[in-house]
């Protein structure tokens, strides 16, 4: 019986320490900046027309939207300023997410402000957001 108290207690104990540590081990980005409950996404690309945000999240499909219903320039950000730095604001819950801005439709870049880079699923690479 105390055998199993020891590895009981060990194992609760290792648990433990492994989800506090989890925030140092993985930290949420910074790239997109959270604002009165939604995360803004910004890009600078002077020589842009359009830039969007491609990404996992429902509704947005890598920039697809819903297919069946024909929508065009899913997660279209704005140049407001006309100052090349092209901004967007979208309320995530709390999660992991993968994304990338496309530019000009064509284009794919990563956020240079956001060192985690993964897998995209699809054979290329995307960012990596995490909200905790």
């Amino acid at each position: 019986m105390n055998l199993f108290r020891i590895i009981l207690i060990s194992a609760l104990l290792s648990m433990a320490v492994l989800v506090s540590c989890g925030r140092y081990i993985e930290p949420a980005v910074e790239s997109g900046l959270l604002e009165e409950g939604s995360v803004v996404f910004r890009l600078k690309s002077p020589s842009a027309r359009t830039v969007q945000i491609a990404g996992d999240w429902p509704g947005n499909n890598w920039g697809r939207g819903d297919a069946e219903q024909g929508e065009v320039l899913v997660g279209l950000m704005e140049n407001q300023d006309g100052d090349g730095i092209w901004v967007l604001s979208i309320a995530l819950e709390p999660g992991r997410y993968r994304y990338r801005f496309i530019i000009d439709e064509v284009k794919h870049v990563l956020d240079p402000n956001n060192p985690r880079v993964v897998d995209d699923g699809m054979g290329g690479k995307a960012n990596l957001l995490i909200i905790l």
